[in-house]
């Protein structure tokens, strides 16, 4: 018994880490989604060999063209050499971190209580509720539950830990705590951008713990503001030069301050009532006469109420109980060097209930100021994601307050720990819930439009490029209309309609989605391309022609025959060039894939459709040259590219089976027929059922005759 009260705080937060990985177990069992995972991992060269070229990249450019987060690619990287393509792994490491955050949730709790005098079984108390709370909370699954969101869960990683460090230099002044802080920042910021907030954190910390409060507080973080500058100034640059960040004038400064208001109050709500998330929280639509729905309106009010109220009632319930004075009356020692010139809103003026209450609300904010809309960045107004750091705070101040009415009111003990007990209860239940809307690409996007019909408008673009990766060409159109009746300006969208139509053998309809591509962005070779196809199959041989003549000009590679042009027939790529994509070929050609590799990797600097376009060519080989050896060659290279590619595995069983290398075909359609891709899955299972029928294998035979047959294959009655 003597053992278990000396180790009980490592059982209690052991219990929380334990209960917090339960949360997100699910997790482990979800797929690659479209939604930023291919820019991260799946499509991402440069994570899939850690070579010096490739680290020098991941260090030196923003190879996911929206910020620079070189650890987190790195730790992307690191997942990959292990464990190549398999989703669990990548899941796996971001269920870890987050567990980690969560102990260090109870470490800086238990710190930040520890030097506010509170009593060991009230901290400890507070410390483990404000872990659990962090830990299981619904807001936590878009950061825990996406791969491209490794970001949040590595820079919190580093944030917490620069915040525990920072009272360790607090209190001991010992420069070394002060090195270890600022290079947690450093790592904090090269994992997402958003760290850049940190010296107001800081600030924070030294204001709740009612630290010396003159102008040291700003000059010994000088260092770290002079890093914040130049992190968020790169920040700033990236996602303004990809377009991200709206013109300041698209809003008024009231409507910036209207949303932003509307923005931190709805934070402060999700956390209270965390239902109805997703991952898409559109702008409001304005009525017929130009105004926004009344909660904007009061929204800046209840952004400032709240905090005031708040203060005010703590102030209020507070004023009575002994021993609750401001600072300046119980530790004088601590305001201040003679003579130093103190600055304003001085900690030592406020009750240690005024500085919780402040504390918690200023935290939030100060994490949430550069995500609120002030500068408009992306279509929406909010995100669970931003919430990951900001709660920490915010969750602080709760349990606090939580602590004190138990101190308060002995008599409603019992009533309140039940109350703390259903609530994260059912917090912790809607969060493994949430996870499961994070499985896959459909049931992600689908989420989001069930939330927000006919508003979440990227989700029904990425739900339909999602079907159409698929093969399911019906749902892929039915997402894609959604957007064309609403006249979309995304020339992609109808170019996408434009193929589907083809595929369909509808050209005069396709011919009609391509010039419709056109007239919103007429620089794009491929939509001519497609077009000249469509005229092609209509008998318009001089407008095809003419498609394909304007198609070279826009890419000259078409008419060196460094693109396969599939309308007319026109020759497959060649590497007869002295481009990288060439010598790749040539490389390839002759077998030598690992030098074709590296030829690969630099292609892709220039031609970021470089994987695309060694795909049309290994289908080329495939089907009308009938190469199969260079075929599986080229194969065999982008299977090391991308491993969850089904087409890859079938077109190299397709070249090994006309090679004679029938074990070889069987294992790439085994593969293939266990991939969501409803085309491969037809025809690798009527092929398999042909080799396991040659082999005498009747039962299996069978058993994938009747899956091609259920996938749609027209399988021969007699067979």
């Amino acid at each position: 018994m003597e053992h278990i009260k000396q180790y009980y705080k490592y059982i209690i937060i052991g219990a929380i880490c334990v209960f917090t990985f339960v949360c997100f177990r699910y997790t482990l069992q979800n797929q690659f989604t479209c939604w930023d995972d291919d820019y991260y991992v799946t499509n991402d060269p440069y994570i899939k060999a850690l070579t010096a070229d490739n680290l020098k990249v991941i260090f030196t450019q923003d190879i996911t063209k929206n910020n620079y987060h070189p650890l987190c690619m790195l730790s992307l990287a690191i997942n990959y050499y292990f464990s190549g393509l398999n989703p669990s792994s990548y899941y796996g490491t971001n269920i870890v971190i987050h567990v980690l955050n969560t102990f260090l949730i109870f470490l800086l709790f238990t710190l930040l209580c520890a030097r506010l005098k509170i009593p060991e079984k009230q901290s400890v108390f507070m410390a483990a509720l404000g872990a659990l709370w962090f830990g299981a909370h619904p807001m936590r699954v878009e950061s825990v539950s996406w791969i491209a969101e490794r970001k949040d869960v590595l820079y919190a990683f580093f944030y917490f830990g620069g915040l525990i460090t920072w009272i360790r230099y607090t209190d001991s002044k010992e420069k070394k705590w002060y090195i270890v802080t600022l290079l947690l920042f450093v790592a904090s910021c090269l994992s997402k951008p958003m760290a850049v907030v940190f010296p107001l954190s800081l600030i924070c910390i030294d204001f709740l713990l009612a630290r010396q409060w003159d102008k040291t507080v700003i000059t010994n973080k000088l260092l770290f503001f002079v890093i914040a500058l130049i992190c968020g100034g790169g920040a700033y640059y990236t996602q303004n030069a990809t377009g991200a960040i709206a013109d300041f004038n698209r809003l008024t400064l009231g409507e910036r301050v209207m949303y932003a208001s509307y923005g931190f109050d709805m934070y402060i709500s999700k956390f209270f009532n965390p239902t109805y998330l997703s991952t898409f929280y559109p702008y409001p639509y304005r009525y017929i006469d130009g105004t926004l729905p009344a909660i904007y309106y009061m929204a800046p009010f209840i952004a400032v109420l709240l905090p005031v109220a708040t203060t005010l009632a703590v102030s209020r319930i507070t004023s009575s109980a002994s021993g609750d004075k401001p600072t300046s009356q119980t530790a004088s020692a601590t305001t201040g060097i003679p003579g130093s010139v103190q600055l304003p809103f001085a900690p030592q003026q406020y009750t240690l209930h005024k500085r919780v209450a402040i504390f918690g609300f200023v935290y939030l904010f100060a994490n949430l100021v550069f995500v609120l809309q002030f500068i408009s960045c992306g279509a929406a107004i909010m995100a669970d994601r931003y919430s990951y750091v900001a709660y920490a705070g915010w969750i602080f101040m709760l349990v606090f307050f939580a602590n004190m009415l138990l101190q308060r009111l002995p008599g409603f003990r019992l009533a309140i720990y039940i109350l703390l007990f259903a609530f994260s209860g059912w917090m912790a239940w809607l969060c493994y819930d949430r996870t499961n809307a994070w499985h896959d690409s459909e049931t992600l996007l689908t989420d989001a439009i069930e939330k927000y019909p006919m508003r979440a408008l990227l989700s029904y673009k990425w739900l339909g490029n999602y079907y159409l990766d698929m093969g399911e060409l019906d749902k892929a159109l039915e997402n894609y209309e959604v957007l064309t009746r609403l006249r979309s300006a995304d020339a992609k969208v109808w170019d996408n309609v434009g193929n589907i139509q083809l595929r369909k053998h509808d050209p005069r309809a396709a011919v009609q989605s391509f010039t419709q591509s056109m007239g919103i962005q007429n620089n794009v070779y491929k939509t001519y391309l497609d077009r000249a196809i469509a005229l092609n199959q209509l008998g318009d041989t001089l407008g095809a022609r003419k498609d394909l003549e304007m198609a070279a000009r826009l890419n000259p590679a078409i008419a060196a025959g460094a693109v396969p042009v599939p309308a007319a027939g026109g020759s497959p790529v060649t590497g007869s060039g002295n481009s990288p994509l060439d010598s790749c070929i040539v490389q390839l050609n002759q077998g030598d894939t690992l030098r074709a590799f590296r030829s690969f990797l630099l292609a892709v600097k220039k031609r970021p459709d470089a994987e695309k376009v060694l795909a049309e060519l290994g289908f080329n080989y495939v089907n009308s040259s009938r190469q199969f050896a260079p075929a599986i060659n080229l194969y065999n290279m982008l299977l090391k590219i991308n491993t969850g590619e089904p087409h890859y595995y079938f077109y190299r069983g397709v070249a090994f089976y006309s090679t004679g290398n029938i074990p070889k075909a069987k294992e790439d359609w085994l593969i293939a027929v266990k991939m969501n891709a409803t085309e491969v899955k037809q025809s690798a299972s009527n092929n398999l059922s042909v080799i396991f029928d040659n082999e005498g294998n009747y039962e299996k035979a069978l058993y994938y005759a009747e899956m091609a047959k259920s996938l749609g294959y027209n399988v021969d009655a007699a067979f």
